[in-house]
């Protein structure tokens, strides 16, 4: 869990852990050089599975990779420090990865709540089930691309979130895993997601950089994608920008990107 200045948040996250019906669990919050009583908040709950480390602060992608290096579960599973997780959160995808040995990921129906009022706005399902890199590549709405799925943690191995992505850094770990076993869902929430004071499209120039960064980032894996899902890749994040800019009444850069041309690697 990393958390940077979440005193408001935290212990409802970390009461949503406690509240789980699997108790076998550990929880790793990495305080992301926080200036309030985040670190204070934490340590309040006198739990031997919860540990806290400090950091300087590095971003949520140095965070979570500080508490994956600390992590000795089987499975691995990630919670922002302003969300919640239902209480079968845990269990749900446990279940599934335990029964099935050759998936390696799985992930489960988000609600996104309004962060003032609490109010339901919507609710993801993934439908999706199978090899999930094609689907990643073309940001299928079939997966969620958040930070919601549960992987082995055989699987993960060393591999670590990039650094220095301002957005998409859950999809871009998602590409570096997803070719290594199958991915699935279950129908029970394990997210619980508050929109309104970190919407990305909140700053829709720093989304953009953030999408371009990731295309350049798929450009480079290994093996090289298809072509064909870059382009779909590029195409979809395209239409995700020029709708956010026209919704944020900025229409020239609206334009901008839909007229911008991809720089392909070679």
């Amino acid at each position: 869990m990393p958390a940077h200045n979440a005193e408001r948040t935290i212990g409802e996250a970390i009461r949503s852990l406690l509240a789980q019906d699997r108790t076998n669990w550990e929880l790793i919050v990495v305080d992301d050089g926080s200036t309030d009583g985040t670190m204070q908040e934490v340590l309040s709950f006198q739990d031997e599975r919860i540990r806290c480390i400090r950091q300087e602060r590095g971003g949520v992608s140095r965070a979570r990779n500080a508490g994956l290096d600390l992590a000795h579960g089987e499975y691995v599973a990630f919670l922002d420090a302003d969300d919640r997780m239902p209480g079968s959160g845990l269990s749900a995808r446990a279940s599934l990865l335990h029964d099935n040995p050759g998936t390696a990921f799985v992930d489960g129906a988000v609600m996104a709540m309004d962060d003032r009022t609490g109010a339901l706005e919507r609710i993801h399902s993934p439908t999706y089930s199978g090899p999930p890199f094609k689907r990643l590549m073309r940001m299928d709405p079939g997966i969620f691309l958040g930070n919601t799925w549960m992987i082995r943690r055989s699987v993960i191995g060393t591999t670590r979130f990039p650094e220095g992505l301002t957005h998409g850094e859950d999809l871009a770990f998602y590409l570096l895993l997803a070719r290594k076993g199958d991915y699935m869902a279950t129908h029970h929430e394990v997210l619980h997601y508050r929109r309104g004071h970190r919407s990305a499209m909140a700053d829709l120039d720093g989304l953009d950089n953030g999408y371009l960064a990731l295309h350049r980032l798929a450009q480079r894996l290994v093996p090289p994608p298809d072509p064909a899902d870059l382009h779909a890749m590029w195409l979809r994040i395209r239409r995700v920008m020029v709708r956010g800019y026209l919704k944020a009444m900025r229409p020239w850069d609206a334009l901008r990107v839909w007229l911008r041309k991809p720089s392909w690697t070679t």
